[in-house]
């Protein structure tokens, strides 16, 4: 038996059509109403809609007999790891909802284990008021854009109005495990709040994938909570070396789907881990209050925020955050960023241009007066932000984290490149000390040969990112399509290589080809 539901899908919660849902998964619907939350004792009815199943995360829409409206989020076991996930997702959205006063859906019930009913974890929430920005964004007037941009600073004023002193995930305190410690905060709230925080919450080791993915997740490495930002990166770096010294295994020399010898080459991965290790003091920012432990939503698109009118109503989607270093998590939020060219007024020849070029020339111009809008509302409630943004190199130190934190099974290149660049402009970051990394012409030479066809794949990437992810995610609305792309690559790439080269490239890319 199944179910299934021709009402539209919720907005912000995944896939933009309603699908199946199997009869075992209307079974789970029907044991997550019935939870012990007097919110959802009501017995759930149809319909009972499957939203959205994502990379990592099943959403389903559950309707009472009284007709209120719940949420159902069940973690995929790649979310992170097992029960950690949720709890960290649960507490944290309980904080900055009931600490922090950001508008966050309120959860009614929720399971960070999978012996229960729904033999899963799940979280059920309210569902989001008001409409999802996605929807609407592009046919808004430029006030009301503003006005939400604005309403973005304050909730990033409320995120950094209290820091931690320890970095790591946030838990209740109720669930605490061996390694979390009571959760410490510092900033512009009452004694009482403080107190409050520190007996309802606990800080403990980091729900990061970074962390946990493939063979990390039975390895004995520091999760964290860390006292300080360098005992951070310092468990990027010795976990990475862990890694690859134990279990890197190079592909044979001959492998087409080797990028570079260093790539293949656990020894290369280890050198740039331990030169990563040598420079880590150097990488943050000398004003301490830029590295401060900051619980940060870095996924501030339209499909996470709701609005009514120009009030944001809503902000969804807190699986990921997590209390890290502000300079490393703080980024232009999605829904304002622009890199075009700045344009603040139209052009006195703007009633002249037809077509594209005028619905270009008045997009440009509202993409420019909101992010101007919002770096001058920053620049002025919310300055340490304003100084991330414009920090002396900042981009270089913060992509030489995020790149450090999986070289050998994501791309050695780009690593290499951020730690050329730091050893490059080592005078003009302004240290006195002299740089502790140094890359000799021989090995710079080796890097300028490995990254010669390293744009065109980045391109290649690049051109299909939403599409398919580097790691093949597709999502299931897409996954046709994806297959005839790289079956239409396949049968190119077999039309151009000979020898033991093709034989090699047929086997490896059977599962792209045609059938029928």
């Amino acid at each position: 038996m199944s179910t299934s539901s021709t009402i539209p899908v919720a907005a912000g919660y995944g896939m933009k059509r309603a699908s199946y849902v199997s009869g075992s998964s209307y079974s789970m619907c029907k044991n997550c109403s019935a939870s012990q939350s007097k919110a959802l004792e009501r017995k759930a009815v149809s319909p009972i809609t499957k939203l959205a199943e994502g990379g990592y995360n099943k959403v389903f829409r559950l309707v009472m007999d009284n007709g209120s409206v719940a949420i159902a989020r069940l973690p995929n076991p790649n979310a992170g790891p097992a029960q950690k996930t949720t709890a960290s997702e649960v507490a944290t959205m309980d904080f900055a909802r009931t600490v922090l006063d950001i508008p966050v859906p309120r959860v009614f019930a929720w399971s960070a284990a999978a012996d229960n009913p729904v033999e899963a974890e799940y979280i059920i929430m309210e569902e989001a008021p008001g409409t999802q920005l996605g929807g609407v964004w592009d046919s808004i007037s430029i006030s009301d854009k503003t006005a939400i941009g604005e309403g973005l600073v304050e909730i990033e004023k409320k995120l950094l109005s209290v820091s931690f002193t320890r970095y790591g995930n946030l838990y209740f305190a109720s669930d605490a495990f061996p390694g979390c410690e009571a959760a410490q905060v510092m900033g512009d709230i009452s004694a009482q709040l403080k107190g409050d925080v520190e007996k309802r919450f606990t800080i403990g080791p980091v729900v990061d994938r970074d962390f946990w993915n493939r063979k990390r997740a039975s390895m004995a490495i520091d999760r964290g909570p860390w006292d300080s930002p360098e005992y951070y990166l310092k468990a990027i770096a010795n976990r990475e070396i862990a890694l690859i010294s134990t279990f890197a295994v190079p592909k044979p020399p001959n492998d087409i789907f080797v990028a570079s010898e260093a790539q293949n080459s656990p020894g290369s991965h280890l050198s740039l881990c331990k030169m990563f290790s040598y420079i880590i003091p150097y990488i943050l920012p000398p004003k301490k209050a830029l590295s401060a432990a900051t619980l940060w939503h870095w996924d501030m698109h339209s499909a996470n925020i709701f609005v009514e009118g120009n009030r944001i109503t809503s902000l969804i989607d807190w699986q990921d955050t997590w209390l890290g270093p502000l300079f490393l998590q703080y980024r232009h939020p999605k829904l304002v960023d622009y890199n075009g060219k700045m344009l603040l007024k139209l052009p006195e020849h703007y009633e002249s241009l037809v077509g594209d070029e005028k619905a270009h020339t008045r997009n440009q111009v509202e993409k420019s007066v909101v992010l101007h809008m919002y770096e001058t509302e920053t620049a002025t409630k919310n300055p340490s932000l304003g100084e991330i943004l414009h920090m002396h190199h900042g981009r270089p130190r913060r992509e030489t984290v995020h790149f450090a934190a999986n070289t050998w099974e994501g791309d050695i290149i780009p690593f290499r490149q951020c730690l050329i660049r730091l050893e490059r402009d080592w005078d003009e970051l302004g240290f006195d000390n002299p740089c502790p990394i140094r890359f000799t012409e021989e090995e710079l030479h080796a890097h300028y040969r490995d990254g010669e066809g390293w744009n065109e794949r980045a391109d290649f990437w690049d051109s299909i990112a939403g599409f398919v992810s580097r790691d093949g995610w597709t999502s299931n609305e897409t996954y046709d399509q994806a297959l005839e792309m790289f079956a239409q690559l396949r049968e190119e790439g077999l039309k151009t290589l000979t020898g033991e080269e093709r034989v090699k490239f047929e086997a490896q890319t059977r599962w792209a080809e045609k059938k029928g």
